[in-house]
């Protein structure tokens, strides 16, 4: 259980206290001790068993009782009895931007609204508006954020849903008819988002492991789908579904299970051809089942190099798998550093030096400061006069710690430039000469027409002093959809200008996508992996970006920062030298 995975428990705790426990002093706590905890690298497991769980900033004695339930057992029965008062619909509430805990508690006390049905029918008759601190403008703002709250409904992302296959997996692991269990479909797929859990366990009594998946606590149903399938439903809706064969079957099942539609038409049509069959219960050549020892085993029966699980979209994948062209694919080891994080020059929780050091322990030759530039006040961005205060503090670090050899490490003198409504970046050009690199990202603006937005975007790619485009579609998972943009158009522009499209890593982003990462690499654009961290900890951010990466398609030299220091320097300095005077 680490820092991390503890503060989104104790966030969703906050969140359910405020709205149906009706504590908003104890939500508070929580709340706090979550924020402190995302930014932590404690070893709660260490703590937990000497007994100093209350050493940790904001941490009592209550809220150390949760996390070290949380150590031991992995869930959090406070929250299971909060989630267990709270009706479904409020989670859909919970997805509308700018509502938060204390009005969605009000629309839920005052009106009875507890889904986004009675929401809709108290804004449009009124009943909204007319609640103290609401008004017309935040009536319609609920109407507004329906929609998108709609389409999240029963959704998570991918580490909250890996989070719940872990938890079942290690359950499937302690039933003794169980031999083995994977997770599969969109979660093994590495799919930003899904809308399902599912796992498929081999036992020679499939029929007991389904029974004791059918009345496993903690789900709001469970219905039967078909003789080797049960689905479960959790009260926000998300569904965790679970196919039981026999291990005979396990192989070719997990293969069917992972796999997208497209995919498994492929196989399909990849069996038939060799005269061999591919449905739910197996792999067949002519009435006898193939025995697989693992899905290796099954790809190569059909004549194929085994394709890993997050490229089974049905995007190409069978055809190179057969004439053995399937990339070898990034893997978070191969990164050497990053760019884009932030610290407390602007809005990060650590210093520059804690930084770059937390880098250094990552084994990393490098890290680039992205702190944000002078137009984003909300962010405390930097002016020209502190840029050149951090930029004496940089040159300080490297000389003191930075070292010799090939154990050299170096701190990049970096920013996130705003890029501003007209496409240009918020800094004049003597300001950007002195960055050893540029990120521009778009921050303000976000309801421009697609064609404008665009052309915002390919004009920014297009000044000489920019290296890389930030979090190229603004998108929030489950928040809010990305502005409108042509983002192949923008890939296009910046393939011309030799500008690199960064996979911002931040698990609530993942922008660009695995689509669009793909299609930049094609047109030969380095695609930089950066975790957008705001602290030490959320370097580990660039775990998530790999995933986009690998997805893509990518292989380790398309991503800038798998790159040696030396090469990188290398880089930098070209594209200065290459603006013009």
């Amino acid at each position: 259980m680490t820092g991390r995975e503890a503060a989104r428990v104790l966030s969703e705790i906050a969140m359910l206290l405020e709205v149906v426990g009706g504590n908003p002093f104890r939500a508070r706590a929580y709340a706090g001790a979550a924020r402190r905890l995302e930014a932590s690298s404690a070893d709660l497991p260490a703590l937990a068993a000497a007994g100093k769980l209350t050493t940790l900033p904001g941490v009592g004695e209550g809220i150390a009782e949760t996390l070290r339930e949380l150590v031991e057992t992995g869930e959090s029965s406070m929250l299971n009895r909060l989630a267990a008062d709270t009706p479904v619909g409020l989670y859909d509430l919970m997805r509308i931007k700018g509502l938060g805990a204390r009005r969605i508690r009000t629309l839920f006390a005052e009106l009875g609204v507890d889904s986004l049905e009675k929401a809709e029918a108290a804004a449009l008759d009124g009943r909204i508006a007319k609640l103290p601190g609401f008004g017309e403008k935040t009536a319609q703002k609920v109407l507004e954020g329906i929609a998108f709250a709609r389409t999240a409904r029963g959704r998570r992302r991918l580490p909250a849903a890996l989070e719940v296959a872990e938890r079942l997996l290690e359950w499937l692991g302690e039933l003794d008819p169980v031999s083995a269990a994977e997770c599969a479909g969109g979660v093994r797929r590495d799919l930003e988002v899904v809308d399902a859990v599912e796992l498929v366990a081999a036992s020679n009594r499939p029929a007991d492991v389904l029974a004791a998946f059918r009345s496993l606590t903690g789900v709001a149903a469970a219905e039967d789908d078909g003789d080797a399938c049960v689905e479960a439903r959790f009260s926000d809706g998300l569904v965790a579904r679970l196919t039981c064969v026999t291990p005979d079957r396990f192989a070719a099942a997990l293969v069917r299970a992972t796999g997208s539609e497209a995919h498994v038409a492929q196989l399909e049509a990849r069996a038939a051809e060799r005269g061999m069959r591919f449905d739910a219960d197996g792999l067949w050549k002519g009435g006898t089942r193939v025995k697989l020892k693992d899905e290796a085993a099954f790809y190569r029966a059909l004549g194929l190099s085994f394709v890993e699980p997050e490229l089974r979209e049905g995007w190409g994948e069978v055809e190179a798998a057969a004439e053995g062209r399937l990339p070898k694919l990034i893997e978070v080891n191969d990164l050497r550093g990053t760019f884009h994080c932030h610290t407390t020059w602007s809005d990060g929780r650590d210093s520059l030096a804690d930084m770059a050091e937390a880098a250094r322990e990552r084994g990393w030759r490098y890290l680039g400061i992205g702190d944000h530039s002078q137009s984003v006040t909300y962010a405390r961005g930097l002016p020209p006069t502190r840029v050149r205060a951090q930029h004496a503090e940089i040159d300080a670090w490297n000389r003191a710690n930075g070292g010799k050899g090939k154990k050299r490490f170096r701190v990049f003198k970096g920013t996130e430039a705003d890029i501003l409504a007209d496409g240009r970046l918020d800094y004049p050009d003597d300001v950007l000469a002195s960055f050893d690199y540029v990120v521009g990202s778009v921050h303000s603006g976000f309801a421009m027409p697609e064609k404008e937005m665009t052309a915002r975007l390919v004009r920014a790619v297009s000044n000489p002093h920019i290296t890389m485009l930030g979090h190229a579609t603004g998108r929030l998972l489950l928040r809010r959809d990305g502005y409108a943009v042509d983002v192949r158009a923008v890939i296009d522009a910046a393939a011309e200008h030799g500008v690199a499209v960064e996979i911002n890593a931040d698990p609530a982003r993942l922008d660009v996508d695995w689509k669009a990462a793909r299609y930049a690499a094609e047109r030969g654009v380095l695609v930089p992996v950066n975790p957008d961290a705001h602290s030490a900890g959320a370097l580990d951010n660039v775990a998530w970006g790999v995933r986009v990466a690998r997805k893509g398609w990518l292989s380790a030299r398309q991503v800038l920062n798998t790159w040696e220091l030396e090469e990188v320097e290398e880089h930098f300095a070209k594209r200065k030298q290459a603006r013009p005077p």
